[in-house]
């Protein structure tokens, strides 16, 4: 716990919340950190773990993202368990975040923060946090749905070291979600995604990619998993893009080169892209 919330009888959250809403920043002693010339790749898991989770207990959900997980279909109680917690806008509240954690964590090391003129501090757009946990639930990154209306609507929260000081690269990490006691399991794009898509699919087990070329690992977390089918459940745009046709080609020949799984493509009606979209919809008519 910080000296600040200590002295205020608070919890690290409260002073945190406490301390974003004034104008003025309380800076806590900086710690004997590495030499700036050294770059770092992403520290272990169970650190990365143990650090993004008590980022997200200091952080807050605002209504606004609140209320686009609602239109997507995901109960309050769904949202809690998942962890989404929108990104903080200033400078001063990112700085915050970053003396807050460094109580606890080594920040070197952790993809997403990074030093500005001698202080700690959290890169990355805005917009709301998505926690990418592998198969027993460790948090091994974050995606960020980013608030703008960019093409590009989702990036991993990353700060390069090319280009921030002291900064650690984010890998493009599958995500697992849903019971991982099943035997099936479905293959989709985007972790977001999969959380809908299971929830629609009563705890379906989705195994979830960061993008449609970024399959290193998958290999690994199938056998790991132990599942004997897999159904694939990409986006629809595949039968209009070649780009896409061509990288899900690649990805079902590697997927259908493992022993002991079985392989089906599952296909909806394409006015909906993504099967959390047909899930949506087909959620609302059975329940019309």
């Amino acid at each position: 716990m910080t000296l600040y919330a200590r002295l205020n009888g608070l919890t690290n959250k409260e002073a945190y919340l406490e301390l974003a809403a004034k104008s003025n920043v309380y800076k806590l002693p900086l710690q004997p950190s590495s030499p700036n010339t050294t770059s770092r790749e992403p520290y272990a898991l169970e650190q990365r773990h143990a650090a993004y989770s008590e980022m997200l207990s200091l952080l807050t959900l605002s209504d606004r993202h609140r209320e686009n997980l609602h239109e997507r279909g995901l109960p309050d109680a769904i949202i809690e368990r998942n962890g989404y917690k929108s990104m903080p806008e200033t400078e001063s509240e990112r700085r915050l975040l970053a003396s807050l954690l460094r109580c606890n964590h080594e920040l070197h090391g952790l993809p997403g923060f990074y030093t500005k003129d001698g202080t700690w501090t959290l890169a990355g757009a805005n917009g709301f946090l998505i926690p990418v946990r592998n198969k027993d639930g460790l948090i091994q990154g974050m995606k960020i749905r980013l608030d703008d209306n960019a093409v590009r609507k989702y990036r991993w929260l990353s700060s390069r070291p090319s280009r921030m000081e002291k900064g650690a690269r984010s890998y493009s990490w599958i995500h697992v979600t849903g019971d991982t006691t099943q035997k099936r399991a479905y293959l989709t794009e985007g972790p977001l995604k999969g959380d809908i898509a299971s929830y629609f699919a009563n705890n379906a087990l989705f195994v979830c990619l960061g993008g449609v070329n970024a399959h290193k690992g998958l290999r690994e977390t199938l056998l790991s998993l132990g599942v004997t089918e897999v159904m694939e459940a990409m986006d629809m745009d595949q039968f209009t893009n070649p780009q896409v046709r061509q990288a899900i080609t690649t990805l079902r020949r590697e997927v259908q080169s493992i022993p002991g799984i079985r392989y089906y493509q599952c296909t909806w009606n394409p006015r909906f892209k993504g099967v959390d979209d047909y899930l949506l919809d087909w959620t609302k008519r059975k329940t019309a």
